[in-house]
């Protein structure tokens, strides 16, 4: 299986007051971006899961496994097209199914 595209996750933390040093700290915003293979899931399968037809998934595997937090995700550098991490597998923790949102 070739990994030869790339997706971007991306997780937003909220700004929140430290009462420590006294000040406000700003939202961040934390991208990474690793290599993966894309494939589209078919209509009866997306039936299956999702319970849905009318619906595109696109189905991201990765090298390895990623534990880390996840808003939303962009494929291949495009920041045009936000998709939305609507499941993770369970067994492997590597495989997204992402939703295209506009």
């Amino acid at each position: 299986m070739r990994f030869n595209e790339r997706i971007t996750l991306v997780n937003e933390i909220d700004g929140y007051y430290d009462p420590v040093e006294g000040k406000h700290v700003p939202p961040e915003i934390i991208k990474t971006t690793l290599p993966c293979k894309l494939s589209r899931m078919g209509v009866d399968r997306t039936n299956e899961l999702f319970g849905q037809i009318d619906t595109v998934i696109t189905v991201a595997r990765l090298q390895h496994p990623y534990n880390g937090k996840v808003n939303y995700a962009y494929l291949n550098n495009d920041e045009s097209i936000k998709y939305q991490i609507r499941r993770q597998s369970d067994y492997r923790k590597g495989v997204f199914y992402l939703e295209g949102v506009v």
